[in-house]
């Protein structure tokens, strides 16, 4: 029998791979100007950045940044067409890509708000999310089934899990799929159990944020799972774009 809120993902997931692009959060701009496209999983991080960028710029002739989020596949293609100037990614870019790194973004362990549990060690993460580990009284927590939430394929942290920490094991196949990060809180939100994984700037405080080891992704320079970003292109870019990244590489932010 198919969980209740694993039905409820199925629908969700097919509904967003029918659905047209997200537009951001960002204020509109007038066209043209260039664009940047980046993940769902990645919003958060860009527009943040695209928004501290045009803070700086006080002349109201200046154009500004615009931001399209969409599945890695469509950004690289938009990219490729030159729909976009740049694709924001922690996935490595194709051969012959101009590529520069922006930075490094924790990819956080979050658990429903009233579970007690507040640290884990990150082999016990990885044996929850391969399914080794399913009930959080082993841990130390109440006896409960856990219930792990994952991002859907091609997205930023499933994407680093698998390359760097998982190596030939394989996500749990009774994890729930959640296809933007919005999905992934709800589902921890609704259910006591589940535990999920996601970039540290599209946590809201509705959930439980865990340490790894002690290390806190908010607070310590320690912390281990670190997930570069990337700035990547067929070609490198100019004007606006190209200030943009010597701005944010230069930038403490």
């Amino acid at each position: 029998m198919v969980p209740k809120s694993g039905l409820l993902i199925g629908v969700a997931v097919a509904l967003a791979a029918c659905a047209p692009a997200t537009p951001s959060k960002l204020p509109p701009l007038p066209t043209p100007f260039p664009k940047i496209a980046t993940t769902p999983e990645l919003e958060q991080w860009a527009t943040a950045r695209i928004l501290a960028f045009r803070e700086t710029k006080k002349v109201e002739t200046y154009i500004g940044l615009g931001l399209q989020v969409l599945p890695i596949s469509a950004a690289l293609e938009s990219a490729e067409t030159q729909d976009v100037s740049l694709v924001i990614s922690s996935a490595a870019p194709p051969p012959d890509w101009f590529a520069t790194p922006l930075g490094l973004e924790p990819v956080v362990v979050v658990v429903n708000a009233d579970n007690p549990l507040r640290d884990l060690a990150p082999d016990e993460v990885i044996r929850i999310f391969t399914g080794r580990t399913d009930n959080w009284h082993t841990l130390g927590g109440p006896d409960l089934a856990i219930q792990p939430v994952v991002p859907l394929e091609g997205a930023a942290t499933r994407g680093y899990l698998l390359r760097t920490l998982l190596g030939n094991q394989q996500f749990t196949s009774l994890a729930l799929l959640g296809p933007n990060p919005e999905a992934v809180l709800a589902l921890v939100q609704e259910d006591l159990g589940a535990i999920g994984l996601l970039p540290l700037s599209a946590v809201s405080s509705n959930v439980g944020l865990l340490s790894l080891d002690g290390y806190d992704p908010m607070r310590s320079a320690k912390y281990p799972w670190m997930m570069e970003i990337l700035a990547i292109a067929p070609v490198e870019p100019a004007d606006v774009v190209r200030e943009w990244l010597a701005w944010l590489q230069a930038a403490d932010l």
